[in-house]
């Protein structure tokens, strides 16, 4: 018996091994990419320089579309938070007949191919007279990642036990207060979950965005694009190093500020006990 879950731990670090090195050796090309000599991007690299470095510098049109794509992924994320978790409450703890065919209509942007979602969106807002600039695109987008937050926080509202809300309306508390104080905060992790992916998604999102923003508007994914239409040099894998080290930044800066402040430290599920230490709700 023990040497059967000895080999099946060796299998298992070996198949984990495996897999950590499908997933971390494209990173490390685009690296190595990064700092070649060559005029092309080419692996492995005939020499090294930070010549490349330099010229991203050059291009001021990653830095400002790279705000855009900041903008649009911000304001999409939040946007489908709020309307995902009040569609999820109503649906869940609320059922009225059809409420499963509206969820499903809900979830549908999901399995839609987005071009479709995009040359949609493109012919609703000329109508209103919003196509071209990033307020069109969040919009957009809040629809397309919308499904993440409604599955999520639904299967998580599902899976609340309802004797605490219960009992917080027998000791007196509204609807409003019940939410704020009882739903809300065992929903933290599912939020935070689903925002992330819809962040994510929608900072590559490029069928949508390549409808409906006017050249001035652009998203980081199409100035790529376009960059890469007149150029092949490894500017493009420099931008890529970039996006890795901002994505590790705000990685470490949400550990940190949740370590650094108690309020937030406690939404996000963790608290102190009585003697000093950390553990999880």
């Amino acid at each position: 018996m023990v040497k059967s879950n000895r080999g099946t731990k060796l299998l298992l670090y070996i198949f984990v091994g495996a897999v950590a090195i499908y997933l971390l050796l494209p990173l490390l090309m685009i690296m190595l990419t990064s700092v070649g000599s060559g005029s092309a991007s080419k692996f492995p690299p005939e020499g090294l320089t930070l010549k490349w470095y330099a010229n991203l510098s050059e291009q001021t049109q990653f830095l400002d579309a790279f705000k855009n794509s900041l903008i649009a992924s911000t304001g999409a994320v939040l946007l489908a938070l709020i309307t995902g978790t009040l569609a999820a409450l109503a649906i869940v703890q609320y059922p009225f007949p059809g409420s499963g065919i509206l969820r499903a209509f809900f979830v549908s942007p999901m399995v839609m191919p987005k071009i479709t979602l995009g040359i949609a969106y493109l012919i609703l807002f000329s109508k209103m007279h919003i196509a071209g600039g990033l307020f069109a695109l969040i919009l957009g987008e809040a629809v397309i990642v919308l499904p993440f937050v409604l599955t999520l926080v639904g299967s998580a509202l599902a899976n609340l036990h309802p004797a605490h809300r219960e009992a917080a309306a027998d000791l007196g508390a509204g609807p409003m207060r019940i939410f704020f104080t009882i739903t809300l905060p065992q929903l933290r992790l599912s939020l935070l979950l689903s925002g992330s992916i819809a962040f994510v998604f929608t900072f590559d999102q490029v069928e949508a965005a390549l409808l409906l923003l006017r050249q001035d508007s652009y998203t980081l994914p199409i100035q790529l694009f376009l960059y890469m239409e007149k150029w092949q040099d490894p500017t493009i894998a420099v931008v890529s190093v970039v996006l890795i080290a901002f994505a590790l930044a705000l990685f470490m800066t949400i550990k940190l500020v949740l370590r650094s402040v108690p309020g937030l430290e406690s939404l996000f599920g963790r608290r102190k006990t009585k003697g000093g230490l950390d553990q999880n709700e």
